[in-house]
């Protein structure tokens, strides 16, 4: 990954907006997608200072860890309380006006930052780093490409061997523990398994319940692969599940290849999502999908663009997003279907693999 590429255009946008510096500061992963993609590091507290003279702090638990993952970027070691450190070496640095991400920094820190460095005016900046992040380069979704094979792995693992009697936490367990056997490090998020009416809450919490005969099984799962997320869902029946689980079925699906067939670079999120969100109206179910057709997936499983019916983001090429239309009965059962997609110059790349056509039955 080309960090100093990405640190040069972050430097661009802040000289556009009259700020001599801009803070990424990490405590205990408050701000960990960003620092890892200007800076490629991995550890859990570490603060990137970038402008004129850009450099990047940690503490000693991290300094080793830094000077490897790190390059072109002087690496320097916090001592003592780490805030009290910043503002010191902020003064040193002369700089007057920092930029200060809004969405990540809590607000304890701004204040601490602005009384302890009472020269410097700190200026809260909204989706400096982030709008950075929207566009992935070929590298990124190539990572989020074997994310995704790896997601489509575990399922066909899962599945084949699910059987009534087994609980859900059980099963999202086992399927986390096969993922880091076979490469992931880590879930890109808390794996859902939401067998019967759980199914029909978009995200369910596995529970004890175990899985009966005749019931719907949601997986909405995803692995994380070189710090880059996949997101999929898929439902199953265990046994026959009955012809109006069917007709749902058919007519997620259908859904589902709208929302594929809607998504072209230029197009907003809310022109995507009306698209898939018709055909489920046209079949009477039109309140029964109550979230967006999907967001962005990158360093995290939830990030810019949204694709729901009031959001104006433009999709762009190089934009991976998630197309994931559901219909849930309360009580009864539900249905989703998502995939991953790349957008491409002449509509999107499916990044997964699994099988949808027909509702599987086991």
């Amino acid at each position: 990954m080309d960090h100093a590429r990405r640190r040069e255009e972050l430097g661009r946008r802040m000289r556009n907006r009259g700020l001599d510096a801009f803070l990424v500061i990490n405590v205990e992963r408050s701000d960990r997608p960003n620092l890892r993609y200007l800076t490629g590091f991995t550890g859990s507290f570490g603060i990137l200072i970038a402008g004129e003279r850009s450099l990047f702090a940690t503490d000693s638990r991290y300094t080793e860890q830094a000077g490897r993952e790190i390059a072109g970027l002087p690496v320097e070691e916090v001592k003592g309380r780490w805030l009290p450190w910043l503002a010191e070496r902020l003064k040193a640095l002369g700089v007057a006006k920092v930029g200060i991400g809004a969405q990540r920094t809590s607000l304890h820190v701004y204040q601490e930052l602005t009384r302890l460095a009472s020269g410097i005016e700190f200026v809260p900046q909204t989706g400096l780093v982030e709008e950075l992040r929207r566009v992935k380069s070929e590298e990124e979704i190539a990572r989020i490409s074997a994310a995704a094979r790896l997601t489509d792995e575990g399922l066909r693992w899962v599945v084949g061997r699910l059987a009534p009697g087994q609980k859900e936490r059980d099963v999202a367990l086992d399927l986390e523990v096969w993922y880091r056997r076979h490469g992931a490090e880590g879930v890109a998020f808390d794996l859902i398994v939401a067998g019967g009416p759980g199914s029909a809450m978009p995200h369910h919490r596995p529970t004890d319940r175990a899985i009966a005969r005749g019931d719907v099984v949601l997986f909405d799962i995803g692995a994380q692969v070189n710090g880059y997320c996949a997101d999929l869902t898929r439902v199953v029946a265990v046994g026959d599940p009955g012809g109006e689980v069917r007709e749902v079925y058919r007519t997620v699906l259908e859904a589902n290849r709208a929302g594929l067939a809607a998504v072209q670079a230029g197009r907003t999120g809310k022109d995507v999502d009306q698209a898939a969100r018709d055909v489920i109206a046209r079949a009477g179910h039109g309140d029964r999908f109550g979230h967006g057709l999907g967001h962005g997936v990158g360093l995290e499983v939830h990030e810019a663009p949204t694709v729901g019916p009031s959001s104006d983001d433009a999709l762009e090429v190089g934009t991976v997003v998630t197309i994931e239309p559901g219909i849930y009965l309360p009580g009864r059962f539900g249905i989703r279907i998502e995939d991953l997609v790349a957008v491409t110059a002449d509509g999107c790349r499916i990044l997964s693999s699994s099988p949808k056509d027909e509702l599987l039955v086991v």
